[in-house]
């Protein structure tokens, strides 16, 4: 269960990493794939699969690590690692898709790359490395858990993909790009629109309004 639901969000995962690395080129590519890229996977159908099978996924991993309770096995660093982007993951995963979806549900404002930009500078004390740690776990998870899924099913994935420089040099140079796609969206790479002037923003701000009373 947990392999074969791990195979099917990570091709959502890739999908919204692959999303990610565009911004290092540019706003006007990274909301033009999210515009694509929404129009299939948050059809409603797509959407509660995709819900339904990372709860399984969380699930099934959480099973498993409780299992494992009192074992004195001292796994190898790339599964420790695996374990510890999965505990990221997980504590924060649910928070990341409210804060992305309600506001598009609930005020039909996604969040696009002006509803990044306004997060890093409403809070880039917080922001800057949530955002960064997020990718970072996403795309080692992914990269790890995939070819060890695939050979739960009975798919071989090739040695120089497990192991080795070919699979420490992928996930380095995808971590770079990462990086680099959160110092985009926080306009240290070219110039940016203002981050407060966006739907997502006003999204925001109105709804602070409406619970706090005040002005934000």
């Amino acid at each position: 269960m947990q392999a074969v639901s791990g195979l099917l969000f990570s091709l959502f995962a890739l999908v919204h990493l692959t999303n990610t690395a565009l911004a290092v080129l540019g706003a006007d590519l990274y909301n033009d794939f999210q515009t694509a890229a929404r129009s299939v996977y948050q059809s409603p159908l797509l959407e509660v699969v995709l819900i339904a099978t990372l709860v399984v996924h969380i699930v099934s991993g959480v099973l498993r690590m409780r299992a494992r309770r009192g074992s004195k096995a001292s796994p190898p660093l790339r599964l420790r690692l695996h374990r510890y982007a999965a505990y990221y993951l997980a504590i924060f995963i649910f928070g990341h898709i409210a804060a992305t979806r309600l506001p598009a549900l609930l005020a039909g404002a996604p969040p696009f790359f002006g509803g990044v930009s306004f997060s890093m500078h409403f809070a880039p004390w917080w922001f800057y490395p949530y955002y960064a740690l997020l990718g970072i776990a996403g795309l080692y998870h992914a990269f790890y858990g995939i070819p060890v899924a695939l050979g739960v099913v009975g798919v071989r994935a090739p040695q120089w993909v497990r192991r080795g420089p070919g699979f420490w040099v992928p996930v380095a140079t995808g971590a770079g790009v990462i990086i680099a796609a959160v110092l985009a969206f926080g306009g240290f790479l070219y110039d940016i629109d203002d981050p407060f002037d966006n739907d997502y923003a006003r999204a925001y701000e109105a709804a602070t309004t409406y619970f706090t009373g005040d002005e934000p």
